[in-house]
Parts: structure tokens; C-alpha cells; sequence
């Protein structure tokens, strides 16, 4: 998390009018990258002592051994009979020299608000370190010296106020100080959320930079492993927790894991992820990390279909749900935001328009998600006879119209079913003009529910089921019925983790929504969002690398259907 403050010569910026005391209280202090829990390290550091008392490292002593081998020979001296517990916010490596059996020494970073809990009395060494021991109700000392503490207010000004401007994490605008310590509080919760460390297995290269910063945590980055094996001997070894990309999970793992008491999760993009194309190595700014199975594969039910099953959904959700559901029309936004615009476009004025999107024909959702209709020839068959006279726009999906993945239909044949094919239009252009959609799985009958169209689903997405699609499908319903507001929620505020793609920080929905317009709007329309160039070179990728990629994946136990034979019930 970088520095949030900066301190500057000159005309004085004051922290402004606000109670200080209450939002500090919200644990603010320094770094604000430690565990969540740090009683069981205080409590041993404690256990014997007779009311002890706190020696704060901070400032000058955490950056000179000298410094703090005086700091705490004064208060040794100021306090002959006393006990103490030596600690702060940066850690304090090695003891202090000429160390007593009167101290305790806790080497890790420490929260020192979870230390003024229990140690009532706190010596700093310069006033300017005082200012949260105080506002914790402590008793402040330096040793050495014999002047009153500074009032409460000076001690807050002190290191909060005169000469401080703050700053945005994300965007680096100026923000006033309660602001500031609101956003921080914000991070400082999402670092901590990962307090256990995380080994992922078989990332590959260009995924491995953003999700290290969606899983850096208090006990460090994720350690990156290739192998079953390995990913779990080395969550054995630092107590670690284990991530794999869904379908590139190698067979042994859930096993192996589960005999070694390792918690496992699947991870996959979310539902607005970037400007481009996976397919084409655009890097995502969301994700899901699903500890019961995955969104997409409905034969085990997903951490997405649980809260959606479960969920209690408040009115201050449903809200913010709503704001955001109308912000993403708004904004025009959609998952991977490529395509042209067809506003000049001969649209009939006389016929229902009907969207019928592609898809990968080897995706999982597909796969394991779709059990009659299972192929974009069949998806184009069936809308067809279910909607004989409308108007039939055929998208195939942006990753087959690259070369990239399989599921191409001639186009002589396609139009033979579809009355116009829609390639590298913008899907939001097409959902505007549409009034129902047709669909497998497609992530695009979601987008289509968000903006009041009626969709027919013939698989079992995570959005159907729920009362809000006409579910073709065995087996579809869930057994409960959501509002649109409640669907939103689970799916675009309870289920994913975002990260802004500029400051490589986690951030929420909202705030991914305004960098991607932006980014979108920046780089001007376009089919896929990959130049000529690219996008020769991605179908290179893909016919000539990947069969020697998914040989050495196989060896690693990887399999990207293991149960391909057995299809989906």
C-alpha cells in the first residue's frame, strides 16, 4: 500500500473540523499491514509480566539500533521496578542492546491499537508518536522528561495536521484527512482479508502480476507453484491456503489437498473484467475465488449460487445494486468492452429483433452447463424455431471471430438460419436494439437481464433458475425466486474482487467502472481491441504453442475436461 501522505514545507494544511478521535478509532495506524489477529502474540509476550507497560517503537528508534538502545535504557531508568513490552507498527528485529529481563520483545509488526488494549501505559519517544495511544484512553510518557503531555488536539495536529496533504490511493488527487483515512481503513480491510498466505498453482506468466496484488497479504505474496505436489507441500510448510485457475486445476490437487487439510479455491475472471480480450492476453481487473466449485459449472453448486440461494439481501445492498446496475448502462460497460458501432445500420422497424450470441464451443459453461443444446449450430437451430419470424442477429463470439477458439460457423451456413451476422459489433450496441435473447451460458444473457431484455436460456448459467429468464433446460430452477436488484448484488458486489487496473490496487465495482470508460474511450472503437498485427500473432499462439502448452499441462496432471466423455446430465 503505497504512502498516503506527504509532508510538505510551507503554509500549514489543517486536518480540518472532524472528530479525529472516532475515525482513528477505526484502527488506522501507519502501515496498516498487519494480521487481523494479533492476540495470541501479545498475550505471550504479557503472560507473567505484573502490569506492564508499552515502550512504542516508532520514528527514530525503528530506523537507529542506537536510537532505540537509548530510548529504552531511559525508561528502564525512569521505571526501575517495571515491566515492559517492546513493539511497534514497523517491528523490532533484534533486542535492544544491554537487554533485561524486564522486557519483552516482539520482533513481528504489530497493530499497536491491538496493543493498547491491554498495555495502559505507553512511553514514546518523541510526542509526535503519542497521538493513538491517546486517543485509545492511554497514559503517555516520555521518559526523562517532567512537562506535561501535550493536550489531545496538539497530539492529533501534531502528526495528522499542520503541513500533511493527503492523497487519493488510486487516482493521487488531493483528498482532505477523513478521506483519506476512510480509504485507507478500505484497503487496509481488503489486505487483511488475506491473512493467510496464498500458493497458486500453474498461473501462467502474464496472469501472475495482477493476481499477486489481488492476494498479497499480511504473510506476503503468493508463492507460485507448477505442480499437485508442490502447491501443496508448500501450503503445508507456510501454513498457506491454495488458488488454481479453474480450468487448469490439475486432478491430483482436490484430493491431495483435502488429505492434507489444505483449503483449495478455484479462481476465474469475473463478470466486468477489462478492455480486450483474455484470448488476447488483456490482463483482468476482476476476479472470483470460489471455495465450493465455479460459476460456470452448475454440476456442483458454486460460492456465487450459494449466496445467491442464501442470502439475505438489505436494503442498503439492494441500493447500491441498483446504482450500480444503472451505472454500468449508463456507462455502456460490459465485460470485455470491444466492438464497433452500427448507429447508421439498417435495423427492421417491423420485426422482433432477436440476439443469439456465440460462444466457445469448448468453454466449460458450455461443457458442463448446456445439456441439450451444445453447439452454436444447435443455439442457432433452436432460436430459429422458437422465434420463426423475427428478425435473427447472429454474434459469434469475440474469441472464435479471431481465429482464436473453436466454434466458427461458415458464414453461408449461418445465414441460412440468422437474417444478419453482427461480428465485431459492440454487444451493448446490439442489446439496445434487441428485444430478447437466445442462449447456451453466454455471460451475455446476464448483460441482457441488466438492461430489462427477456432472455431464454437453453443451459444453466449462474443467472438463471431464479425466476428471471425462461429456463429451457432440466433442471433449472433453484427453488427460490430473486429480484433483478438481488441478482445484481450477488453477482456484481458479494461474489468478485476488483482491482484498478492503474494503481494495481484493489478497489470496488464502482471504481473499476470508471477505469474501464475511461480506458474504453481512450483507445476508440474497435472490434477486438487487438491491432492486425496481434491478432496474427495470437492465432499463431494458439495453433502452433498451445498444443505444446497443453501437452506439458498434461503432464502435470492437468486436464482441461477430465471428465469430457460424461458430459453434463
Amino acid at each position: 500500500m503505497a504512502s498516503l501522505r506527504i509532508a510538505f514545507d510551507g503554509s500549514p494544511v489543517a486536518a480540518g473540523p472532524i472528530d479525529a478521535a472516532s475515525l482513528l478509532r477505526a484502527r488506522a495506524f501507519g502501515r496498516n499491514r498487519f494480521p487481523r489477529a494479533s492476540g495470541a502474540a501479545i498475550a505471550e509476550a504479557v503472560a507473567g509480566l505484573t502490569d506492564p507497560s508499552l515502550i512504542l517503537v516508532e520514528g527514530a528508534p525503528v530506523r537507529s539500533a542506537a536510537t532505540l538502545t537509548a530510548f529504552v535504557q531511559r525508561v528502564l531508568a525512569a521505571r526501575p521496578d517495571g515491566t515492559f513490552v517492546v513493539a511497534g507498527s514497523e517491528g523490532c528485529a533484534i533486542p535492544p542492546s544491554g537487554s533485561s529481563p524486564r522486557l519483552r520483545v516482539l520482533p513481528e509488526p504489530i497493530d499497536p491499537w491491538a496493543l493498547f488494549d491491554r498495555l495502559r501505559t505507553v512511553f514514546v519517544d518523541d510526542w509526535a508518536e503519542a497521538c493513538e495511544a491517546r486517543l485509545a484512553g492511554c497514559d503517555v510518557l516520555r521518559p526523562d522528561d517532567d512537562a506535561p503531555p501535550p493536550p489531545t488536539g496538539d497530539l492529533v495536529a501534531l502528526r495528522y495536521g499542520a503541513g500533511i496533504r493527503y492523497f487519493d490511493p488510486w487516482t493521487r488527487a488531493p483528498i482532505g484527512f477523513a478521506d483519506c483515512l476512510d480509504r485507507v481503513a478500505w484497503l487496509r480491510e481488503r489486505f487483511i482479508d488475506n491473512d493467510r498466505r496464498t500458493v497458486l498453482v500453474g498461473i501462467s506468466g502474464w496472469k501472475r502480476p495482477v493476481l499477486d496484488a489481488f492476494m498479497v497479504g499480511p504473510k506476503g505474496p503468493p508463492i507460485h507453484t507448477m505442480t499437485a505436489e508442490d502447491a501443496v507441500a508448500a501450503a503445508i510448510r507456510h501454513q498457506a491456503q491454495v488458488r488454481v485457475w479453474a480450468t487448469r486445476m490439475p486432478e491430483r490437487l482436490a484430493p491431495l489437498c483435502a488429505a492434507a487439510n489444505v483449503p483449495l479455491a478455484r479462481v476465474e475472471d469475473g463478470f466486468l473484467r477489462s478492455v480486450g480480450l483474455g484470448a488476447g492476453l488483456a490482463p483482468g481487473a476482476s476476479i472470483v475465488v470460489d471455495d465450493r466449485g465455479i460459476y460456470y459449472d452448475p454440476r456442483t453448486e458454486s460460492r456465487l449460487a450459494f449466496l445467491l440461494r442464501t442470502s439475505t439481501f438489505p436494503p442498503d445492498l439492494v441500493a447500491r445494486a441498483k446504482a450500480l446496475r444503472e451505472l454500468v448502462i449508463a456507462r455502456r460497460l460490459t465485460k470485455y468492452n470491444v466492438g464497433l458501432t452500427d448507429a447508421a445500420g439498417d435495423w427492421p422497424r417491423d420485426r422482433r429483433i432477436v440476439l443469439v450470441p456465440g460462444q466457445v464451443e469448448d468453454d466449460a459453461s458450455v461443457m458442463h452447463g448446456s445439456p441439450v443444446v451444445r453447439s452454436n449450430r444447435d443455439l442457432l437451430r433452436a432460436a430459429r424455431t422458437r422465434n420463426p419470424d423475427a428478425f435473427l442477429l447472429y454474434k459469434p463470439h469475440p474469441d472464435v471471430e479471431a481465429g482464436f477458439r473453436t466454434g466458427a460457423i461458415p458464414e453461408a451456413e449461418a445465414l441460412t438460419l440468422a437474417d444478419r451476422i453482427v461480428g465485431g459489433l459492440s454487444i451493448v450496441d446490439l442489446l439496445d436494439r434487441a428485444d430478447h435473447v437466445e442462449t447456451m451460458t453466454s455471460l451475455a444473457g446476464f448483460e441482457a437481464l441488466i438492461r430489462g431484455l427477456s432472455v431464454a436460456v437453453h443451459g444453466r448459467p449462474f443467472y438463471a433458475g431464479w425466476g428471471l429468464t425462461e429456463d429451457l433446460a432440466p433442471g433449472a430452477d433453484r427453488g427460490r425466486r430473486l429480484a433483478l436488484e438481488e441478482l445484481v448484488a450477488g453477482a456484481l458486489l458479494l461474489y468478485p474482487l476488483y482491482l484498478d487496473p492503474v494503481s494495481r490496487k484493489p478497489c470496488s465495482a464502482e471504481q473499476l467502472l470508471d477505469r474501464l470508460a475511461a480506458a474504453r474511450d481512450a483507445a476508440g472503437p474497435s472490434r477486438l481491441a487487438l491491432s492486425p498485427l496481434a491478432i496474427l500473432t495470437m492465432r499463431a499462439r494458439y495453433a502452433l504453442l498451445n498444443p505444446i502448452i497443453r501437452r506439458l499441462r498434461t503432464r502435470r496432471g492437468v486436464e482441461r475436461f477430465p471428465d469430457r466423455k460424461r458430459r453434463a446430465p
